[in-house]
C-alpha cells in the first residue's frame, strides 16, 4: 500500500509538472531563462536570511507549544529537530517532513502520550499558520489577483476549531485530553500566534527582496501576491519541496496582477529555489546539532552544510561577475 500510494503521488506529480510545462509553453520558459539572468544576487542573498528567518521563528512557536506540554528542552534542540523536518520536505512531497517533526519533537517531552500531545502542538501551529494564511489571502484578493472566498472560510473553520478545542481540553480525558492539552493556556496560544505571525511577515520580507531581484516595480504589491498563490498550492504538495505546482499557482496569479508570463514564471522558480536551499542548509545543520559528537553522520552533515554554502557563495559570486 505505501508503495502504491508512492507510486500515486509521484504519478500525480509528473502530471502537475507535465501539465504546467504544457500550459506555460517553451516560449514562456525560454523568456524565464532571460529573465533570471538580470537577477540581482545580493537581493537574493538577503531572501535567504529571510526564509531562514521564518524558519527559526516557526520553530520557536513549536517550542512554545511543546513548554506548555511539559517540554523542557532548549530552543536550539527544538530548532534543530524542526529544521531536519525542513530538510525532509525539500527532498520529498506530501509534506513528510511534518511526519518527521512529529516523531523528533515528541522526544522532548515527558510523560505518556507523547506523539499525542506534540500532534496537539502541531495542530494548534497549522490553525495559527490558516489564520496568517486566511490574512494574506485577503489582503491579495484586495489586489484583485487571487479569489476572496478561501480568506472566511478558512477563517471561520479554525476559529470554530480552537474555540472547540479550548472548551473540550478541560472536559475530556484519557488520549483526547492529551491531544487537546495544548489548548488549555490561553496565553500559550498568544505567544504561538505570535511567532507565526513573525514567520510570516519574515517569509514576507524575503519575497520582497525575491521580486526586488528583478527590479520589478511595486514590490510590496507583487509580494503579497506571490506569497499567497504559492501558500495555497504548498496545501497539496505533490512534488519535492512542491516545486513546479508553485511557480505554475504564482505564474497564474502574477499574470493575473499584471506581470509578464515570463518574469511571473521566473519569480515563482526563484522564490521556490532559494527557499528550498535555505531549507536544505539549515537541515543539513540541524542534523549536525542532533548527531551525537565524534559520530559519521555529525561529521557529514556538515561537510555537507558547508559545501552547500560553498555553493551557494560560488553561484552568487559568478553571478555577480557575469553581472559586472
Amino acid at each position: 500500500m505505501r508503495r502504491s500510494s508512492a507510486f500515486i503521488l509521484a504519478l500525480l506529480g509528473a502530471a502537475a509538472v507535465a501539465v504546467g510545462a504544457a500550459t506555460v509553453g517553451r516560449g514562456t520558459v525560454a523568456q524565464a531563462l532571460a529573465t533570471l539572468e538580470h537577477v540581482q544576487p545580493g537581493w537574493l542573498l538577503l531572501a535567504g536570511v529571510g526564509f531562514g528567518t521564518s524558519l527559526v521563528c516557526s520553530a520557536r512557536a513549536w517550542h512554545a507549544g511543546l513548554r506548555a506540554c511539559g517540554g523542557a528542552s532548549t530552543s536550539t534542540d527544538i530548532t534543530a529537530r524542526y529544521a531536519v523536518g525542513s530538510l525532509v520536505n525539500s527532498v520529498s512531497p506530501a509534506h513528510l517532513g511534518a511526519a518527521v517533526r512529529i516523531g523528533l519533537l515528541s522526544r522532548t517531552l515527558p510523560g505518556s502520550d507523547p506523539v499525542l500531545r506534540t500532534c496537539g502542538v502541531g495542530a494548534a501551529v497549522a490553525a495559527a499558520r490558516a489564520l496568517a494564511l486566511a490574512a494574506l489571502v485577503l489582503g491579495a484578493a484586495v489586489l484583485g489577483s487571487v479569489p476572496l472566498w478561501p480568506a472566511p472560510i478558512v477563517a471561520a473553520v479554525v476559529l470554530a476549531s480552537l474555540a472547540l478545542g479550548a472548551r473540550l481540553s478541560t472536559r475530556v480525558a484519557g488520549r483526547v485530553a492529551a491531544a487537546l492539552e495544548v489548548f488549555r493556556c490561553r496565553r500559550t496560544g498568544l505567544e504561538l500566534a505570535r511567532w507565526i505571525a513573525i514567520s510570516f511577515a519574515a517569509r514576507l520580507g524575503a519575497a520582497v527582496a525575491v521580486v526586488g531581484s528583478f527590479g520589478i516595480p511595486h514590490a510590496l504589491t507583487v509580494s503579497v501576491v506571490l506569497l499567497a498563490a504559492i501558500a495555497l498550492a504548498s496545501l497539496l504538495p505533490l512534488t519535492p519541496g512542491n516545486f513546479g505546482a508553485g511557480a505554475g499557482a504564482a505564474t497564474l496569479a502574477l499574470h493575473e496582477a499584471g506581470v509578464g508570463t515570463g518574469v511571473a514564471l521566473a519569480l515563482g522558480m526563484t522564490f521556490q529555489a532559494v527557499e528550498t536551499c535555505t531549507g536544505m542548509l539549515i537541515g543539513l545543520g540541524g542534523s549536525a546539532v542532533l548527531a551525537a559528537p565524534g559520530t559519521r553522520l555529525r561529521r557529514w552533515s556538515f561537510a555537507a552544510a558547508a559545501v552547500g554554502a560553498l555553493g551557494v557563495a560560488a553561484m552568487v559570486g559568478v553571478a555577480s561577475v557575469d553581472l559586472v
